[in-house]
């Protein structure tokens, strides 16, 4: 596979001047530029040459003009060009010298394809990418031939046409520039937490910050009611951010507090937290919700500028899938509901019958858009009940809206992307959104429309309460059918390139920070895809993808996050890698991260599972995870550990039983030192589980790894997977 990097500039544009921006393809009949022409025979077929079909069932609505080149049966890999039909030798020379995508139509099974006629490559997409070629004074050259089989579907191949869709141009668009000088991060506090432990003990953790030197240490502090502080700690802690205090008071409450130290000086205590003497260990704090309602998405950031973060759920629990064999009549509205840290309620927002109760019709993001260090809620929202007599939703005006975090008042609103671009119901009803920092410091907020066909994306900037066009984008700008139909469940931000500016995900392809194509795999549509430090040994940010759509070959496959280079996959048929799959780092002897994906049959059940090493070494396909299990740091190693059946598992053995309940939700750094935090919906409560096994080392808060804290910013809306880290921890 062969891809580009382009470097763009950015221009803001309304969705009526797409069309202005598509590439016009320029299309060749296979027959008009191939010789010899005695390579074949016309609508007869032979096994010695190509057969030039015209009068195949409902040709003029199968292939391009109703004629098509057909091989010969291919039973097995021939092996010499002399067996089955001749190698074909296509010349054209009246196309413009430029660089093009380039397609070749009617592989539906694999065909053998040479740039030079002696070197050859296997072609097996069912969109028959060529990738970007160059076309010289010459005009441009390509010799196909039989020469493969399918591996479960063996006969005869076929060349229809060729097609030319000239390379965008890369400075279309200028360079976003916001209005942040610096960039905008939240200003964390040390996020102090205060656990049973067991056997009378009290688990304390805090967080270390970016901003922290390299050389703090810290002080624990503990009073009761009516008595001063004391210092719990003979000399400053500089090993880890955490703390057990072994003899706390029986009968009271105990308050705690901790502070830096820098330079042999004490800086300012902070805030207090509360814990009482229990036998038992606490596993879990809980957030009372306004009401018994479950809940399906949770949004973290901070809305009231204290440096804690709070909380704002979408409710009630369930979900309605826009495909015809899934959809099923909204049962109730979702409601946006607010908390603080310390559970006090807020707000709700009814988003009405216009929405109806799916996570692809309701994308929600929390972040602070504005640098005022509160954050903004981010929805789709409609107008009315617009729902037909089966109780879909075709019509009516749809918005982003911005509600201020405190309040849940509008801020701001600008249409949503319109339905009319979509080809039907179930493609006009994925909707999806992502912040992203494009200029590097600012963050501006992303909405997209369509996943698995017709795709548009919309940047924002939002400031003074209003939002700005900064950038439209549409598959069609890029030509070719590329980026058409490259969506996954989430759409994230990660700068891949290490310019400081984000690029963004949007499944199979990437954008730019600038709003035009970066790269595409063109392999289609990605039920889960992980971006981060998996590979040390390869420079850079990788991407691990599970696809769901159809494969020959690459179906979990690891890709250059930079450059959308493959550097390793799966080299047999995949038909449907299903779900969310997993990529962590489980084993400390195998060096980089692991990931594992699960194939499906019709019935989505499969026997087909693999876990993969870091270089594609396949370690074991015998784990019965299903379509993957979430994985949290939890233990003291730099090694995740699973969740599965209640329980917090090693991947190397043993088990953590902490009695998880309800459905889990998400997952980050929330509390105390760098270990991660989960949040399950329990009926009427907010549940959020933490460690209390004391640390070996200590770490910056992983929510100030911009890579982390954007994963963990997409929890709030799509599918939810387990947050990625920019640096692998056991390195």
């Amino acid at each position: 596979m062969k891809s580009f990097v382009c470097c763009a500039l950015l221009l803001s544009f309304s969705l009526a001047d797409l069309s202005a921006q598509q590439q016009h393809p320029v299309r060749f009949e296979a027959e008009d530029v191939t010789q010899p022409s005695d390579a074949w025979q016309t609508n007869r077929f032979s096994d010695s040459k190509w057969n030039l079909w015209s009068t195949d069932k409902d040709a003029d609505k199968k292939w391009s003009g109703g004629v098509v080149l057909q091989s010969p049966r291919v039973e097995k890999d021939r092996n010499s060009p002399t067996d089955g039909a001749p190698p074909l030798h296509t010349v054209i020379r009246d196309l413009a010298p430029g660089k093009y995508y380039a397609e070749l139509g009617g592989v539906a099974r694999p065909i053998g394809v040479s740039f030079d006629g002696r070197t050859w490559q296997k072609l097996e997409s069912s969109r028959g990418n060529l990738g970007l070629v160059e076309v010289g004074e010459r005009g441009f050259e390509l010799w196909v031939d039989d020469r493969y089989a399918s591996a479960t579907n063996p006969g005869s191949c076929y060349y229809d046409y060729l097609e030319f869709t000239p390379l965008p141009d890369p400075n279309r668009k200028p360079k976003v520039v916001g209005y942040a000088k610096t960039r905008v991060t939240e200003r964390l506090n040390r996020g102090l937490l205060a656990m049973p432990a067991g056997e009378g003990s009290i688990y304390l953790g805090w967080r270390l910050l970016a901003e922290d030197p390299k050389d703090v240490a810290f002080n624990v502090y503990r009073h009761t009611e009516n008595t001063s502080q004391i210092k719990l700690n003979e000399s400053p802690l500089t090993t880890t951010t955490d703390f057990v205090d072994e003899r706390p008071v029986a009968g009271r409450v105990n308050r705690y507090a901790i502070a830096a130290v820098v330079d042999g000086r004490e800086l300012a205590r902070s805030e207090s937290v509360a814990a009482e003497v229990a036998n038992d260990p606490q596993h879990h704090l809980t957030i009372k919700l306004d009401g018994e309602h479950t809940f399906s998405k949770c949004g973290l950031a901070d809305l009231d500028g204290d440096g804690s973060f709070d909380f704002v759920i979408k409710q009630p629990g369930g979900n309605v899938d826009p495909y015809e064999k899934y959809w099923k009549p909204s049962p109730a509205t979702f409601k946006i509901e607010a908390y603080l840290a310390d559970g006090s309620f807020l707000w709700r927002h009814d988003l009405g019958w216009a929405i109806e109760h799916g996570i692809w019709y309701s994308p929600m993001i929390v972040h602070d858009l504005d640098g005022d260090g509160k954050a903004e809620v981010c929805l789709k929202a409609g107008q009315g009940d617009r729902r037909d007599a089966e109780g879909r939703v075709f019509t009516g005006p749809e918005h982003l809206l911005v509600l201020d975090g405190m309040t849940g008042k509008e801020r701001a609103r600008v249409d949503w992307i319109p339905r009319e671009h979509f080809p039907e119901y179930n493609r006009a009803s994925r909707n999806q959104m992502c912040v992203a920092y494009l200029d590097g410091k600012t963050p501006s907020l992303l909405i997209e429309r369509g996943t698995y066909d017709t795709m548009h994306v919309q940047a924002f900037e939002f400031r003074n309460d209003r939002l700005r066009s900064l950038w439209n984008w549409s598959d069609a700008e890029e030509g070719g059918g590329r980026y058409r139909g490259q969506g996954a469940h989430s759409m994230h931000a990660v700068d891949v390139d290490g310019d400081g500016r984000d690029e963004v995900f949007l499944g199979s392809s990437v954008l730019d920070d600038n709003g035009v194509g970066l790269w595409s795999t063109g392999f289609g549509h990605p039920d889960h895809h992980y971006v981060g430090d998996i590979d040390p040994a390869h420079p850079g940010l990788e991407v691990y993808y599970g696809m769901e759509t159809r494969q020959d070959k690459n179906g979990c496959c690891l890709v250059d996050a930079a450059t959308g280079e493959i550097l390793w996959g799966l080299d047999f048929p995949t038909r449907h890698v299903h779900s969310t799959g997993m990529c962590a780092d489980l084993d400390p002897a195998v060096p980089g991260w692991e990931c594992y994906s699960s194939d499906t049959d019709r019935e989505k059940k499969s026997e087909k599972r693999w876990l993969f090493d870091a270089r594609g070494n396949l370690l074991r396909s015998d784990l019965d995870w299903g379509f993957g299990r979430p994985a949290v740091y939890w233990d003291a190693d730099p090694q995740r550990e699973i969740i599965g059946s209640g329980k917090i598992l090693k991947y190397t053995g043993g088990e953590f039983p902490i009695g998880i309940a309800g459905s889990i939700i998400g997952f980050a750094d929330i509390l105390g030192d760098w270990r991660e935090e989960f949040i399950t919906s329990v009926a009427g409560e907010l549940r959020i589980y933490t460690t209390t096994i004391p640390a070996k080392d200590r770490r910056v808060c992983l929510m100030q790894d911009p890579l982390y804290r954007m994963d963990v910013c997409i929890q709030a809306m799509g599918y939810t997977q387990c947050p990625m880290v920019s640096v692998n921890a056991e390195l």
